[in-house]
């Protein structure tokens, strides 16, 4: 009995192991067998563009520094250029330069592109806090003892415009919602215009954010696009279309003050109160340096003897003299009184009688006779008048007059009363 079972456990073993050498593994499905010749293709590496950031620029002037660099063009020696000082606005290299004039701006590109990268690498070329700084290194570089200057904040802000250009106007610079239509640059050039689109347009941004911060800014659109049309005819009167709130511009000064008409101040039924606001806004409150730059220049000459016996001017010399005799300074911008400065010119003004009504302006820019209230005074009178009556009854009540037309319930008073009692503050 053991012997067979012992045999029956042989035979058993034996199959097992007979199975286990015959027997294929199970494969992967559709699993192809290696090919011994294949090899796995590595993709080549992307060269690298050292001037990737320089192509991602908007600023023409690198573009045209780098197509001359990479076609290893031999740049100008511009020495005997710039030995001339007119050529130094050339410097500026803003985009609007290569549409006025390509022949002289492109070589100056070209040639300070190449300094600038040979001397201080690919990415100074984009430094805008250092620009002016590596402008005056190449004016060195070529041995003049000039500097550049331009003010860091205005070399940096310029080269942030958009610029184009069209069949109608040559000139479109934008910043953001803000736009300068030149059709040319009448007898000047590009960089006289310089300041005032600097000084114009980041005093009209500080102009709104004061408005909307002091919750000024009801019924007045302050998000609209500011179109300013630089027309410049010789008449010394800017005006705003009431019918799309566009800016034809004759004085450089009065930028602010069409934006405060532009944003909605347009009712002239009692145009002391319109066009004394926006002077309130545009002007008083200093939001553009430049204003107040241009009237420390006139007082500057005044002090120095240049309006002497000159009949012309003597309204100047008076102004000024009144203006010190009150305590106003001319020292800076930041120290200029504008609020001084309107009611001692308003008061010149009326002592003379000689002088420009608000009546008058009116027939110029409309063609057609006003007889509006307050007609009979001049812009700085209107301002005066509005700014005593933002210091009496606060700036809110005469937005609130403003915009109900309603004089009497505003102040509790009619226009001659106000009047009245602004002349006796003006002459006490």
């Amino acid at each position: 009995m053991k012997t067979k079972i012992f045999l029956i456990a042989i035979f058993l073993l034996a199959a097992m192991l007979l199975g286990s050498c015959t027997s294929t593994p199970d494969l992967p499905q559709n699993t192809e067998p290696p090919n011994s010749d294949s090899t796995t293709e590595i993709p080549p590496e992307k060269p690298v563009d050292p001037f990737e950031s320089l192509r991602a620029s908007n600023e023409e002037w690198i573009s045209y520094g780098l197509a001359a660099f990479e076609s290893g063009k031999q740049v100008e020696n511009l020495k005997e250029f710039f030995s001339d000082r007119n050529n130094m606005t050339y410097l500026t290299l803003y985009d609007h330069f290569f549409t006025y004039d390509k022949e002289k701006s492109v070589p100056v590109a070209e040639a300070l592109f190449a300094f600038i990268y040979n001397e201080y690498g690919v990415e100074a070329l984009l430094d805008l806090d250092k620009r002016c700084e590596y402008k005056s290194a190449y004016l060195k570089s070529l041995g003049s003892e000039i500097e550049y200057i331009n003010a860091p904040e205005i070399e940096v802000f310029l080269a942030s415009m958009d610029f184009s250009s069209n069949a109608t106007y040559k000139y479109i610079i934008s910043f953001g919602n803000i736009t300068y239509y030149f059709k040319d640059f009448s007898a000047g050039s590009p960089s006289q215009y310089h300041s005032l689109l600097y000084y114009s347009t980041t005093g009209l941004l500080e102009m709104i954010e004061y408005l909307k911060s002091n919750n000024l800014n009801e019924g007045l659109d302050t998000e609209r696009k500011f179109n300013y049309y630089m027309t410049f005819d010789g008449s010394g009167y800017s005006k705003t279309l009431s019918s799309n709130g566009n800016m034809y511009i004759n004085d450089s000064s009065s930028t602010l003050h069409e934006a405060v008409h532009a944003m909605g101040i347009t009712k002239n039924n009692n145009i002391w109160l319109s066009e004394g606001i926006c002077n309130y806004f545009g002007t008083s409150l200093g939001f553009n340096d430049q204003i107040a730059a241009s009237c420390i220049q006139i007082f500057t000459m005044a002090k120095q003897g240049y309006f002497d016996g000159n009949e012309q001017y003597v309204l100047y010399k008076k102004v000024y003299e009144d203006y010190i005799a009150r305590g106003g300074k001319i020292d800076s911008v930041d120290t200029f009184d504008f609020r001084l400065y309107s009611d001692v010119q308003a008061r010149a003004e009326l002592d003379a009688n000689t002088y420009k009504t608000l009546g008058d302006a009116y027939k110029i820019v409309e063609q057609t006779d006003c007889n509006a209230v307050g007609n009979e005074l001049s812009y700085e009178q209107a301002t005066s008048l509005v700014l005593y009556l933002a210091d009496t009854y606060g700036i809110e009540k005469v937005l609130e007059a403003y915009r109900s037309q309603d004089i009497e319930a505003a102040f509790g008073k009619g226009y001659d009363d106000l009047k009245t009692d602004w002349l006796t503050y003006l002459y006490k």
